[in-house]
């Protein structure tokens, strides 16, 4: 199954007012732009595993996947703390929410990488 950003993103702005709470209408001005760049960073991660996964010359490891997503998922964490009155942690547990949601619907590469 391939999946693509818009899924991804589709999923993620679902899972975020809920995620967010009595936040979201702290970031709900940033958070869809910063939610998008993610959701096409992961697609592109889960993309190039998966090439890995069938032809080790190509793409590269979950490892790599996961060090990429970790590295999205901060940068998204810090500018919506910078932008908003929300500390780090309140976003922290709010795109660990996303990321369940993720998993759960999307499974499989995603689950490893996320």
């Amino acid at each position: 199954m391939k999946i693509n950003a818009d899924e991804i993103y589709s999923k993620i702005i679902g899972a975020a007012e809920d995620a967010f709470e009595d936040g979201w209408d702290a970031v709900k001005t940033y958070a869809p732009g910063e939610f998008k760049k993610m959701a096409i960073q992961l697609a592109e991660i889960v993309e190039n595993v998966t090439l890995y996964e069938m032809d080790k010359t190509q793409g590269y490891s979950p490892e790599t996947g996961r060090i990429l997503f970790k590295m999205q998922k901060t940068a998204c964490e810090s500018v919506l703390v910078a932008v908003t009155h929300l500390t780090l942690n309140a976003v922290q547990k709010a795109i660990n929410a996303i990321i369940e949601t993720l998993k759960d619907v999307f499974g499989g590469t995603i689950a490893t990488v996320v």
